[in-house]
């Protein structure tokens, strides 16, 4: 028991300083950087699909459009919105040169909406770096596009991820969604940065557009009947040793003011739980890993405290063995649970995002258990993610 408690112990302080604390420390590495090196700046087309949201593109186009970047368009998808978001565009379209915008007609289901919309945009795009987000998403900062297409600079790089996160909330179930999402930003960058690349947010995702063309059938070949799929299973597709950057500087932030958000969450989320079995391996791994000891080291923990103290209230055996096995076992145990508040906190401070002490010490032994849901109700309704089918969007 105690072998595995001290084994699992060691695995999960490894895996906390490489994995969880890589987006800390690309965000440290990355502050010191210019945001542009120098050399012509790449031509940019902002993909925004948008679906009966034109509350949200009455809000957050202004800020698309007036990013401090000199040579980039817009172009919304509007996929067969039955709201104002036609009258929304038409009024936005007069005020501004560099906005296109296009429907996508109901009758197509030979193909998912939203690689549908990708597809068009990015045939439609006048530039050959393309950033697709959607219009309840709001950046950060004027400076989201110059951040994202900096990293182009570098002929080698083909994918650039941005990070993803929720507006702040007050219940409790929305601060949870929250910080899950916060949690899985952690993880997917930080196996991203010390391994492979394999997904990405479609909400804060840059690609060249040769990129996406020399993939099987623009994009999506291997997923074609699917509903999702057109950010995370795109990346684990076109990704390749050094072909992909993580971009964790606070600019380049994306919100997403989704509402209701526990709904949008849940979907996100059975996606997610859908595609992850087409994955590489490598990240599959490691979150098998870090799931049993994350277990294997509270479990067992627990039972040798609770032994410990037994042993010293009964007067069996030594008192300075069970007393310093009992300080030992809790000190063990602080020193994850102190590591895994610092990682959050500091993480979400480099972001300038707000910090969530309470949720990754009352959540830590809960997420493992979402993940296994969401990926069981996949399994089950698997028939509902295919090209034509009603029910996830």
């Amino acid at each position: 028991m105690a072998t595995i408690f001290v084994v699992a112990w060691l695995i999960q302080l490894i895996l906390n300083l490489i994995i969880w604390q890589g987006l800390r420390r690309q965000a440290c590495r990355q502050a010191k950087a210019p945001v542009y090196a120098g050399g012509e700046l790449p031509g940019v087309s902002v993909l925004v699909y948008s679906h009966n949201q034109a509350e949200a593109l009455a809000r957050n186009l202004p800020v698309l459009l007036s990013q401090n970047y000199p040579k980039y368009e817009v172009i919304v998808l509007d996929d067969n919105s039955c709201d104002d978001t036609q009258d929304v565009l038409s009024m936005m379209d007069q005020r501004s040169d560099i906005l296109m915008h296009t429907k996508i007609d109901e009758k197509t289901r030979a193909m998912s909406h939203r690689k549908l919309a990708v597809l068009l945009g990015t045939k439609s795009s006048h530039y050959d770096i393309i950033l697709t987000t959607h219009a309840e998403c709001l950046p950060a900062s004027a400076e989201w596009i110059s951040g994202l297409a900096s990293h182009f600079a570098n002929p080698g790089i083909e994918v650039v991820l941005g990070p993803v996160v929720y507006e702040r909330h007050t219940s409790f179930l929305s601060r949870f969604c929250q910080f899950d999402l916060f949690q899985r930003l952690l993880l997917m960058f930080g196996i991203t940065l010390s391994m492979k690349a394999y997904a990405g947010w479609g909400q804060n995702l840059a690609f060249r557009k040769q990129t996406f063309y020399a993939n099987r059938s623009q994009g999506f070949q291997r997923h074609l009947k699917m509903q999702p799929g057109e950010d995370d299973l795109f990346v684990a597709d076109v990704a390749r040793n050094g072909n992909v950057a993580v971009d964790c500087r606070p600019d380049t932030v994306m919100n997403d003011l989704s509402r209701p958000l526990f709904i949008n969450w849940s979907i996100d989320r059975l996606n997610r739980g859908f595609t992850s079995r087409l994955y590489p391996w490598v990240p599959a791994v490691v979150k098998l890993v870090e799931y049993f000891t994350r277990y294997a080291t509270v479990i067992p923990g627990l039972i040798l405290i609770v032994y410990a103290i037994i042993r010293i209230f009964s007067g069996s055996g030594t008192h300075q063995h069970a007393w310093t096995t009992l300080c030992a076992v809790l000190a063990m145990l602080l020193i994850r649970l102190a590591l895994i508040v610092y990682t959050h906190i500091s993480s979400a401070k480099v972001l300038k995002q707000h910090p969530m002490v309470g949720l990754p010490i009352l959540c830590d032994l809960y997420t493992p258990f979402v993940d296994l849901w969401f990926r069981c109700k996949a399994l089950i309704y698997h028939k509902r993610f295919g090209v034509g089918k009603v029910g996830l969007y």
